[in-house]
């Protein structure tokens, strides 16, 4: 019986058009054996219902090898809802994905092959603006994430956005700090041994650079890869609740609390 190599977790708050473009291109880019679990994190049923071929299985491919949604009546947020999805599977390799993501060509392909290095706890993937974004703060095509950094002022930060995707400074594949929760892959041991995304953090924001520094702390690397690329609609959960919002500047005051006396805090996103 074949075993699946990744399991993905796709957690949702409602963004059924984006969530349908993030399927698509894991199906059409399933190279290796996966399943794919996706958490509807209390959203809209009526609005749900005009996405059903979403839910049941519409799309196919011989390397994606099971299906599966569960529902939270009421929403959880990212740390919760991921633990969630993380649990139902037990592929070596996770990969936490965001439904406004759309993968890029040879995605799974080259994740496949970084893993292979046991040194690498966190791989992490070039994100771009969606060419098709009009929006000066979204530049069409443009980077908008390439591993995450600290500034002087212990500020968590994207460097180069809005850059080139064919700018040799951010073709650059590095450990870095950490990396955005939208798209990540992690060992599941490991993932286990961090006791998954921490519940302090509540909805959401800084529970994945938080996951990402416990990885380094056991001494594993995290990368970000930037052969692997996908498309990212950024903000596209907090479009819908607006609560995200409130919960950052609270959430950055426990980060810092937690992780200022440890020297895993360095300024370095002058090194980019």
């Amino acid at each position: 019986m074949t075993r699946p190599a990744v399991d993905i977790v796709i957690c949702t708050g409602g963004r059924f058009d984006m969530l349908e473009k993030c399927l698509i291109s894991i199906y059409a880019n399933a190279t290796i054996p996966i399943t794919i679990t996706v958490i509807d994190d209390g959203s809209d049923k009526e609005k749900k219902f005009k996405y059903p071929h979403l839910f049941n299985g519409t799309y196919k491919s011989e390397n994606v090898l099971k299906f599966t949604t569960r529902r939270n009546e009421v929403a959880k947020g990212f740390s919760s809802a991921s633990n969630y999805g993380a649990s139902m599977g037990k592929a070596p390799i996770i990969c936490f994905m965001n439904d406004d993501i759309e993968l890029k060509e040879g995605y799974f392909t080259g994740l496949d092959k970084v893993m292979k290095d046991e040194t690498i706890g966190i791989c992490g993937a070039k994100l771009l603006f969606p060419e098709s974004s009009v929006d000066k703060r979204r530049p069409g095509g443009k980077v908008q994430h390439i591993g995450v950094a600290l500034n002087v002022v212990a500020n968590a930060v994207h460097p180069l956005v809005g850059w080139s995707a064919d700018n040799k400074r951010t073709c650059k594949s590095r450990e870095v700090l950490g990396v955005t929760g939208a798209l990540f892959a992690i060992r599941r041991d490991l993932f286990r041994t961090c006791g998954g995304f921490d519940m302090i953090y509540g909805k959401g924001y800084w529970e994945d650079i938080d996951l990402c520094l416990k990885v380094r702390g056991l001494g594993h690397k995290v990368l970000v890869d930037t052969n692997l690329q996908a498309y990212h609609y950024t903000g596209a959960s907090s479009e819908i609740d607006k609560s995200f919002a409130k919960d950052f500047q609270k959430n950055a005051a426990i980060f810092r609390s937690r992780w200022a006396n440890t020297g895993l805090l360095i300024a370095d996103d002058w090194t980019y």
